[in-house]
C-alpha cells in the first residue's frame, strides 16, 4: 500500500484550516450532527449562543443543546435536524422562534438544517444554522409598540383601546356582565400648557398618566385619546357604585398638585360616566354617552364627575344647536 503523499496532507491540512477559521469568524452559530442527530462540530458562535462548549456538546442530541421554543406561547419547538434528515431536504423553523441559552435567557433566531450527504448521495447527517435575529426582533417591537401605543405617555392609543372596548363589548355579551367606561378631560390644561410651553406640558401629561394608571386595577385600561383627554375601560364593573368610585378617586388624584421644575402646578379633572349595556351597546355610543356625561360634568363647574343619562344628552344635544 502506498504512503499518503505529504504535499496532499498539507493541502488537506489548509483546507481544514482554512474552514475552520471561516465558521470561527462568521457570527451566525453553525453546528453539525451525524445521521442520528447527534452532534458533532460546534463553531464559536454557536458555542456563545447556546452555552455549550464543543467538547462537552459534541455527541449529545442537537434538541439538548439548541433548545428551541415558541416566543408567544414558550412551548418547545422540534429541532429541524431530525427532520432534515429524515425528508433529504432543507427544513426551517418559522419566525417566532426562541433558543434558551442557560435557565431564563431567550434569543430570538431563525434556524434552518440541511442534510449532509456522502460521495454516493446518502444522508449521513446535517448541518444546522442559527442566526441571532434580536435587533430585528426589538426593531419589529419597537414599531408594534409606536402603532399601539402613545408615544408620550406610553399608554394604550386609539387604536389599541378600541380593540380593547371591542372585546369586552364581545365578552359581556356572551357573559351577560356589564362594565364602565370614563371619560378624562384635564381642566384648564391648555392654559398651563400655552404658559409654560410644551415641555412642561408634556410632563404634566405623562405625570397625570402615571396617577390615572393608579387609581385602576392592573385588569383596566386607561387611554390616551389625544390632547388631554382621556378614556378608562374598568372591566367587571357593572356596578354603577363602582364606576362613581373610581371616578372620584380619579378627581382627587389629579387636583393634588403636580410638582415641576420647583413649582407647584395645579389642574382638575372633569370625569364623564357611561355604563354597558345600559347606557349604551356599540363601543362608538357607549364613547359618545361618556363624553356627553364628561361635558355636562365641565358646564356644571368643572373638577366633578357626572353620570350619563337621557336627560345629559337632551340637554347637550339642544346645547350644540
Amino acid at each position: 500500500m502506498s504512503r499518503p503523499d505529504p504535499l496532499d496532507l498539507d493541502a488537506l491540512f489548509i483546507e481544514r484550516e482554512r474552514a475552520q477559521v471561516t465558521l470561527d469568524s462568521i457570527g451566525d452559530a453553525v453546528a453539525s450532527t451525524d445521521f442520528r442527530g447527534h452532534l458533532t462540530y460546534l463553531n464559536k458562535a454557536a458555542e456563545h449562543m447556546t452555552g455549550f462548549l464543543q467538547d462537552i456538546a459534541c455527541g449529545r442530541p442537537i434538541g439538548e443543546v439548541f433548545r428551541l421554543v415558541h416566543a408567544e406561547s414558550r412551548q418547545p419547538i422540534d429541532c429541524p435536524v431530525a427532520e432534515s434528515i429524515i425528508q433529504n431536504q432543507k427544513q426551517s423553523v418559522d419566525g417566532h422562534c426562541l433558543l434558551l441559552r442557560g435557565e431564563n435567557t431567550f434569543v430570538p433566531v431563525d434556524v434552518a438544517a440541511t442534510p449532509i450527504h456522502d460521495r454516493l448521495g446518502g444522508v449521513v447527517g446535517a448541518v444546522l444554522v442559527a442566526h441571532d435575529v434580536t435587533a430585528a426582533y426589538e426593531l419589529s417591537s419597537r414599531l408594534a409598540r409606536l402603532a399601539l401605543y402613545d408615544h408620550l405617555t406610553a399608554l394604550p392609543n386609539r387604536t389599541l383601546f378600541a380593540d380593547r372596548l371591542d372585546r369586552a363589548i364581545g365578552l359581556a355579551k356572551r357573559t351577560g356582565d356589564s362594565f364602565s367606561l370614563l371619560y378624562i378631560d384635564l381642566d384648564n390644561f391648555k392654559e398651563v400648557n400655552d404658559k409654560l410651553g410644551h415641555q412642561t406640558g408634556d410632563q404634566l401629561l405623562q405625570m397625570a398618566a402615571d396617577r390615572l394608571l393608579g387609581c385602576v386595577r392592573e385588569s383596566d385600561t386607561v387611554s390616551r385619546q389625544g390632547g388631554d383627554e382621556f378614556l378608562a375601560l374598568l372591566i367587571n364593573c357593572g356596578d354603577m357604585n363602582a364606576g362613581i368610585l373610581c371616578a372620584q378617586k380619579i378627581v382627587d388624584a389629579l387636583s393634588a398638585p403636580f410638582l415641576i421644575d420647583g413649582q407647584h402646578l395645579r389642574l382638575s379633572a372633569t370625569v364623564g360616566i357611561a355604563l354597558y349595556p345600559f347606557d349604551a351597546t356599540d363601543a362608538l355610543s357607549l364613547v359618545r354617552a361618556a363624553d356627553t356625561a364628561m361635558y355636562r360634568a365641565k358646564c356644571a363647574g368643572r373638577g366633578r364627575h357626572e353620570r350619563f343619562s337621557a336627560t345629559t344628552s337632551t340637554l347637550r344635544k339642544i346645547e350644540s344647536e
